[in-house]
């Protein structure tokens, strides 16, 4: 097994789950992961950060900002073009509360997105994700704190209670 063979099967569930968390598509995630994969190849075995797993998400991230920047010159398709067929499994309770959680996700501005995903779902340090996130280790910390803030504003603040 190759080195690149390696860092995939260690690393591949965790980008990917980064990946979703940024654009919430998870076509599209799956598509980031697959390039951050190429890039990592088509530089070679060199990683310039700390952890190959901070250097991936650094990769992963710069690819979504990448489409981000190409999805603003797209242009939407009209109403009568988009398939009107509903999705059964959106009916689902919890697929409508997994919707619900990445549409909150998605409100987030993307720094502070990044930061509180690489936080809390890939339990990387501070100094990690502000060698990710190109910041410093303050910024990092007032990034996922941020975003912790706007998660709990979008609460329902009658749930919870009796």
């Amino acid at each position: 097994m190759n080195d690149l063979e390696a860092l995939y099967r260690q690393h591949a569930s965790a980008v990917f789950r980064f990946a979703w968390g940024l654009c919430g598509d998870r076509s599209l995630a799956e598509d980031l992961v697959s390039e951050t994969f190429v890039r990592l190849l088509a530089k070679g075995p060199r990683i310039e950060t700390q952890t190959a797993l901070a250097y991936l998400m650094a990769v992963a991230r710069n690819a979504y900002l990448n489409r981000q920047r190409q999805r603003s010159r797209e242009v939407p398709l009209p109403e009568e073009v988009l398939a009107s067929d509903p999705d059964p499994v959106g009916r689902l309770d919890d697929q409508a509360r997994l919707e619900a959680v990445v549409d909150a996700l998605r409100k987030v501005p993307e720094g502070e997105r990044a930061a509180l995903l690489l936080r809390v779902d890939h339990d990387m340090s501070y100094e990690e994700i502000a060698c990710v996130l190109g910041t410093s280790v303050g910024a990092a910390k007032v990034r996922v704190h941020r975003a912790r803030l706007r998660l709990v504003s979008t609460r329902d603040p009658d749930e919870g209670k009796p």
